[in-house]
């Protein structure tokens, strides 16, 4: 081939080397856009410094009532509402922007979080918990809803790849800036945004992944509220690989007695691992009662089960936990001391 046919080939060869550089160029400049843009928002401060006196780090309840635990939902908004129904904690109410009412009296219903993603109805999910925190508050009872993992990843950013699979979308059906909320703007962030990390129900101790690391109630109450303060939801004692949030199997290296005097606390209940204890689909508990593992996966997105309560009641002097299913059947999980 003389040297004037291969110039044409050369130059086009130079021109195609040309254009994907310009495209590798291009792809990380916009990677580089996307992380100083996620860089600016969390150093912007929050839409409002949260009142910690009114929405405490950990809350703390004492009760002679029936406290009742709900693991991840993942936007299973159906069979949420069947669950609930089945415990009496929900009546149907057309007059209500969300179509039920709280009827659970002076109970204490406990959700360890993880309300989003996997599902489609994240959204009407934190709709229903936030209209039963209010009248739960109202009749005497309480609702408490602590973070999850997903809600502080959503937090910390609003593009990771769990949150824009549903609950982005969602968002952005209402018209709402993910953005917007994750920073807490509108009902949806400010709600988020003021989730207890954990919570202690007479010597119930309730968090998503459950490990405390052996530290008090105090203590992670002053970690949590210096993430928060500094807008850091990607803190790794929040989302790292052992942390209170996301860690798995921890209850492996020992110390859970440890753990239960730090908290002056006699159980440990969390969700965040469906597999925990080898009964997917079913409540779980370990160690003689000292753990209890109630996330079900309930969401249709995973579909181990229709869902499942922890019910814990008091009666002479001592307690009894059951697990409640969708369709009322209660089975006993423990009995003990209170």
């Amino acid at each position: 081939m003389s040297r004037l046919a291969r110039r044409p080939i050369v130059l086009v060869l130079a021109a195609t080397l040309a254009a994907g550089g310009d495209a590798f160029a291009e792809k990380h400049h916009r990677k580089g856009e996307k992380k100083e843009r996620r860089a600016e928002e969390k150093a912007k401060a929050p839409a409002a410094p949260r009142d910690w006196a009114r929405f405490p780090a950990v809350v703390e309840r004492t009760t002679s009532e029936d406290v009742v635990g709900l693991g991840d939902v993942h936007g299973g908004y159906d069979r949420l509402v069947t669950l609930l129904s089945a415990a009496g904690l929900i009546k149907p109410a057309p007059e209500s922007p969300v179509g039920h009412a709280w009827e659970g009296g002076r109970r204490t219903l406990v959700s360890v979080g993880d309300l989003i993603d996997k599902g489609d109805q994240g959204t009407s999910v934190i709709d229903l918990m936030r209209t039963l925190e209010a009248e739960a508050a109202a009749a005497g009872g309480a609702v408490i809803v602590t973070l999850g993992n997903h809600e502080a990843e959503f937090l910390a950013d609003p593009t990771n790849k769990k949150a824009t699979k549903e609950f982005v979308p969602e968002l952005r059906a209402k018209g709402l800036d993910p953005e917007g909320v994750a920073n807490g703007e509108g009902p949806y962030g400010d709600w988020l945004r003021n989730r207890p990390l954990a919570a202690k129900v007479n010597g119930w101790f309730f968090s998503h992944g459950g490990n405390t690391a052996g530290r008090s109630t105090s203590a992670l109450g002053q970690r949590f509220r210096a993430s928060v303060d500094a807008n850091d939801w990607g803190a790794p004692f929040l989302i790292g690989d052992d942390s209170i949030l996301e860690a798995q199997k921890w209850w492996k290296q020992g110390g859970v007695d440890a753990d239960l005097a730090a908290l002056q606390a006699r159980h440990i209940v969390f969700g965040h691992d469906p597999g925990a204890f080898d009964q997917p689909g079913r409540i779980a508990t370990a160690l003689d009662g000292k753990l209890f593992r109630i996330d079900v996966g309930m969401s249709p997105a995973v579909d181990y089960s229709h869902g499942a309560l922890l019910i814990i009641h008091r009666a002479n002097g001592g307690e009894q936990a059951s697990s409640l299913d969708a369709s009322g059947r209660r089975m006993v999980l423990w009995n003990g001391p209170a």
